[in-house]
């Protein structure tokens, strides 16, 4: 297990001996799907400029963006009734905006009865609370009270290209601020990660990968683009291999609007069709005799989707006017709308296409 197994033997050594163990919060760990997709997006970021090099650009980002990352310590207390003894974790954090709300990780902050944000510096330090988290996300945001903080801007992670800069910055080893460089090695990823909590499995749809290094400590720090801005939100790494694993971040337009919300009203107000099912590529796609789009797999009973009549086996190909593809999955374009919109489905089935008139419902 590398690092983690070294903190899993640090935090139960502190236990042993009666003292607060320290943890640095690590990335989730997942299994990547083979069949994962590797693609570009629909057009480039603003590119560095003929006179501005990588060197400069990474420089650029380190110093003016590294400002606004933050160093998140969480105190959570010891399920043991006999030693009670607190844990302390280690994760990181950006400002989005100067009065002080912060998005990370939901398992960095989650069960946490204390949390600390820590500013580049050092010197500033200030006590925090949850304004809201979306477990099925990974994303949370919390808050400081604090104004005129250094804030990071949104890039839109739609544009991505493959091979792009992409850079990371966090508390990785409990090293604060320290700065990764790499690329965007792969978009459109499809990963499960076990809960080790519930038992289940969480998929994530549209994971970008990238060899920037990510380590313990580095959960919900920035993923960043030559520009300082906001592409993803690293969580996740894949130890299946010797030496460092691949890098995961979370969507940086999907976890943008979900902060968004979390902002505005503290929980997401998802909305809920009731199909589970398979993100098809072409390849896929082409292989079954089928078109690109979500493959239903399952459906929830009584659900909008079985109201308006989807049934295993068909395609979801469009949602209205927008159509269902890597760069779009089912997942992110429902995102958008409230409960109770009603939306145009569009499904092909046995070869033709067939539009439906669904009545979103909240997700339970």
């Amino acid at each position: 297990m590398g690092i983690l197994w070294i903190v899993v033997i640090s935090a139960l050594v502190g236990a042993l001996a009666g003292t607060a163990a320290t943890v640095l919060v690590a990335p989730r760990l997942i299994k990547v799907a083979p069949t994962g997709v590797v693609g570009g997006g629909i057009g480039p970021l603003a590119p560095i400029t003929n006179n501005v090099t990588e060197e400069s650009a990474v420089i650029n980002v380190a110093d003016q963006d590294g400002k606004a990352v933050v160093e998140i310590k969480t105190t959570i207390s010891s399920p043991d009734m006999i030693l009670q003894t607190d844990q302390h974790g280690i994760g990181s954090g950006f400002i989005v905006r100067s009065d002080g709300y912060i998005v990370t990780n939901n398992h960095v902050v989650e069960n946490a009865r204390q949390l600390q944000v820590i500013l580049r510096d050092g010197a500033k330090k200030f006590d925090a609370r949850v304004i809201g988290t979306s477990p099925e996300d990974d994303v949370a945001v919390i808050k400081v009270d604090a104004q005129n903080l250094p804030a990071l801007s949104w890039g839109d992670s739609g544009a991505l290209k493959v091979g792009q800069l992409a850079i990371a910055i966090g508390s990785p080893l409990g090293q604060q601020n320290s700065v990764t460089k790499g690329v965007i090695s792969a978009l459109h990823r499809f990963i499960s990660i076990p809960n080790p909590t519930t038992g289940q499995v969480e998929n994530i749809l549209n994971a970008i990968q990238t060899d920037a290094q990510i380590n313990p400590g580095n959960s919900g720090g920035p993923l960043l683009n030559s520009a300082g801005q906001v592409i993803g939100v690293n969580f996740a790494i894949e130890q299946a291999y010797a030496g460092p694993g691949l890098g995961f971040a979370l969507d940086g337009n999907a976890a943008r609007d979900i902060a968004n919300q979390l902002i505005q009203t503290g929980h997401v107000n998802r909305p809920f069709l009731g199909v589970t099912y398979n993100q098809l590529d072409e390849t896929a796609a082409a292989a079954n005799g089928l078109v690109v789009g979500a493959l239903v797999t399952a459906i929830t009973p009584g659900s909008p989707a079985d109201r308006a009549g989807i049934k295993v086996h068909d395609v979801i190909t469009k949602v209205n006017d927008q159509t269902i593809d890597d760069t779009h999955p089912l997942k992110d374009l429902l995102r958008q709308y409230a409960p109770g919109t009603k939306v145009s489905v569009t499904i092909y089935r046995g070869g033709k296409n067939q539009t439906l008139q669904v009545t979103l419902g909240t997700h339970p």
